[in-house]
């Protein structure tokens, strides 16, 4: 893939985000809706939880493709990517994120957070190499990790990825259990005018549980889908202009489907267990959840109305546990969000803001990559015990001698001596742990086969990447090469046996 590909990808999948949050913008600050988007969430262009089925998704084909041991490793590969991307924009984000707070939207810093999961549209869309190679117009990092240890590693990630989403999906049933043990329906008239006329008020008509719970501390939302979504208030009396902004956080909450983020952030830490980033990140996400629910409750609201609204956070204070969203956090995030509602400040909407976001994590995608193992092509047994008279179909593309770069002249043999089978055994190089492709098809380029058995492998070489495919398996492998080419020497060897 060209470098003009990626960007004119980069920059459309921007713009699409653009305009999908302004286009929620508007509709959540007063802005015109056609009557079949009365009834529509306020997500910006698709549930979170796309991601989490694209992902569950990718990891069932490996499967089926590769067998689970195989399996298991590519999709270690294609996240290995993912995770050094995430890794360096959360760093990036944590450490901007106090000057964003200050001067754009609650909203748009809520959904930073998951902009790097547009990688993952970003890579299955693209056909082509999804990584950077050196010379290509990004440079190539390579992070090496001894492979006994990387490979080890990948098995008690996909273990402990198991157990870790499966001990979050049961802890919410068990909460939500707990919730609706002696929970009853609200049934006061009162409760349930501001309830209709706040749900009115948001255009939201699909249908939604209310209940009183003896086990809520603080009033809360569960469910993902319609049937099970759920309000919950505590047992206790509250005023009517209490109700009033209660709901209005609750059902803002629903509309905006945070439920559904909430389980993607819980797959996201179950997914990168073993990086704190991605915990820290997941924390901050959710406290993001909560301001930007608050910046929209209070958008009209008067200086009275914002203190009576801080006072409703202190006398309900409680942490939400589960995927569950809710009005007044634990007391880590409520001192900013009391000082946002007493002091709100003027912010803009952000979307340019996740304009970049989107256009840094696709032009930096792929340009960290993890490699392996470190050794000669002989040493890592990629040809196995073959002879020169195993090698055939000998190719070089050549543009060295040409004066317009795009024409190239080609060399061709049918055999190969030893020669050549040494000079491919002594050429060092790693192995790149990476679910991308990488575009090796450039000149000066060599290339054979090589017949094994009943396999047969092709081999193509260039200054920077080897790649190495098999006929009996899917894929190929890919090497950075680090050993100079001396590509006169190749050259002459071609031209001699012509």
């Amino acid at each position: 893939m060209s470098l003009v590909f990626r960007f004119l990808w980069a920059i459309t999948l921007s713009l699409v985000v653009v305009i999908a949050f302004l286009r929620t913008w508007n509709w959540e600050h007063g802005g015109r809706r056609r009557k079949w988007q009365e009834q529509n969430e306020t997500v910006v262009y698709i549930s979170p939880l796309f991601f989490l089925v694209a992902i569950g998704f990718y990891g069932e084909l490996y499967l089926l493709l590769y067998g689970i041991k195989g399996g298991i490793v590519h999709f270690a590969m294609d996240m290995a990517d993912m995770f050094i991307c995430m890794s360096v924009y959360f760093i990036i984000l944590l450490i901007l994120l106090p000057f964003l707070r200050g001067r754009f939207s609650a909203r748009a810093c809520a959904l930073l957070w998951s902009m790097p999961m547009l990688l993952l549209l970003y890579r299955s869309f693209i056909s082509s190499d999804t990584a950077y190679t050196p010379g290509q117009g990004g440079a190539l990092y390579a992070i090496y990790v001894p492979g006994s240890i990387l490979y080890g590693f990948v098995y008690l990630w996909a273990a402990l990825f198991v157990i870790f989403f499966g001990w979050q999906i049961f802890s919410n049933c068990l909460f939500r259990r707990k919730l609706m043990a002696g929970a009853r329906p609200v049934e006061d008239a009162e409760v349930l005018e501001i309830w209709e006329r706040q749900r009115k008020g948001l255009h939201y008509g699909k249908p939604i549980q209310l209940f009183y719970s003896p086990n809520a501390v603080t009033p809360l939302s569960m469910g993902v889908r319609n049937s099970s979504r759920v309000t919950f208030l505590p047992e206790r009396d509250f005023t009517a202009d209490e109700l009033e902004l209660i709901f209005r956080h609750e059902l803002h909450h629903i509309q905006r489907r945070d439920v559904d983020t909430k389980v993607f952030l819980g797959f996201c830490k179950a997914l990168f267990w073993f990086n704190p980033l991605t915990w820290i990140a997941a924390r901050k996400a959710s406290d993001d959840l909560e301001l930007a629910c608050d910046e929209i409750a209070l958008r009209k609201a008067g200086d009275s109305e914002r203190r009576q609204y801080a006072e409703l956070l202190l006398h309900t204070a409680g942490s939400s546990r589960g995927f569950s969203t809710c009005l007044s956090a634990a007391a880590s995030s409520l001192r900013y969000r009391l000082k946002n509602v007493v002091e709100p400040g003027k912010r803009r909407a952000g979307a340019f803001l996740l304009a970049i976001a989107v256009f840094f994590c696709c032009m930096s995608y792929g340009s960290i990559v993890l490699v392996s193992e470190r050794a000669t092509i002989g040493e890592l047994d990629v040809l196995g015990n073959v002879a020169a008279a195993d090698i055939g179909e000998l190719s070089f593309c050549d543009n060295d001698e040409l004066e317009d770069p795009n024409l190239h002249t080609w060399y061709e043999l049918d055999s190969c001596d030893n020669e050549i089978l040494s000079w491919l055994k002594g050429l060092k190089v790693e192995k790149l742990f990476s679910g991308g492709t990488f575009d090796e098809s450039r000149a000066p380029e060599f290339s054979c086969c090589v017949k094994a058995g009943e396999e047969e492998i092709r081999i193509t070489l260039n200054d920077d990447i080897l790649e190495i495919s098999d006929s009996e398996k899917m894929g190929a492998d890919y090497y950075l090469v680090r050993s100079e080419i001396h590509w006169n020497d190749v050259r002459e060897y071609f031209k001699a046996r012509q």
